[in-house]
């Protein structure tokens, strides 16, 4: 019984964040699912309590404050700025396995200690070697998704400037500009 309001709760949370659910369940899950093991020795519970509701109130804001600009207009992907349809823009889990190019970067909602989650830019470091991981403030998750917010980072970077934000379907990776993921569509 307990496993089975756990499971509900889970789903329920993660459709709300990244709707089309039939679309970015298989994504969210597995990463999701990777975390549990990884982080919290398969305690479903535990992850809940420290990385899924404080990771849920993270991307809420992130997405209110986001979208408010655009009020009175229906998204054409209604989970923007979270996913776009199937993609999903900021992920759950680090993408491990996924080799980095210069230019490359990815957006995560990160586990930050007991009942703290964070959201972090990841990228290849500015001499090439290893991940760089840059935390966001939360003052500033109303304006990750504009031209100027990557525009202040690639000011800091120098010669390895950002373009490419990586977006994830099951276990495909896809490299797509940020003026794509930045101006939603609407209907």
């Amino acid at each position: 019984q307990d496993s089975k309001s756990l499971d509900t709760y889970i789903q329920s949370t993660l459709s709300a964040l990244y709707p089309p659910f039939e679309a970015t369940a298989a994504t969210v899950l597995w990463q999701l699912f990777n975390i549990v093991d990884k982080l919290y020795q398969g305690d479903g519970l535990r992850c809940l309590i420290d990385f899924l509701v404080p990771a849920k109130r993270a991307l809420q804001c992130v997405q209110r404050e986001t979208c408010a600009k655009y009020t009175g207009l229906i998204f054409y992907h209604e989970g923007w700025p979270l996913c776009i349809h199937e993609k999903v823009v900021i992920q759950l889990a680090s993408l491990h396995r996924v080799r980095l190019k210069p230019g490359d970067f990815y957006l995560q909602i990160a586990p930050a200690g007991k009942q703290l989650a964070k959201l972090v830019l990841k990228c290849l470091s500015r001499c090439g070697q290893g991940m760089e991981e840059v935390a966001i403030p939360e003052a500033m998750y109303g304006g990750v998704f504009t031209a100027a917010f990557l525009e202040k980072l690639n000011c800091e970077r120098e010669n390895s400037p950002l373009k490419s934000c990586l977006l994830t379907t099951g276990s495909s990776v896809y490299r797509t500009p940020w003026k794509n993921i930045i101006n939603p569509i609407f209907i």
